[in-house]
């Protein structure tokens, strides 16, 4: 048994189930924070992903072919 100041006695059973509770909530929380991080770089939007891609300077410049019309890349000329 454990006493507290205000003369309540509490039962070991009772501070062991609270203990045990806030560190299940803890890891709840962490396992939860974790997954949405995880799924915040799964599902990144398509400019984000293309930054991080390096710049092939070969399709960088695009020429408008007089012909067609349309854009192609400066290499092709």
């Amino acid at each position: 048994m454990l006493h507290i100041s205000d003369g309540r006695i509490v039962q070991m059973t009772e501070v062991l189930g609270t203990v045990a509770l806030i560190a299940g909530g803890y890891a709840l929380y962490k396992a939860v924070k974790k997954e949405i991080s995880n799924m915040a770089l799964e599902k990144q939007p398509a400019y984000a992903t293309a930054r991080k891609r390096p710049v092939d300077p070969e399709y960088t410049r695009l020429i408008k072919d007089p012909s067609t019309g349309k854009y192609r890349p400066a290499s092709n000329y």
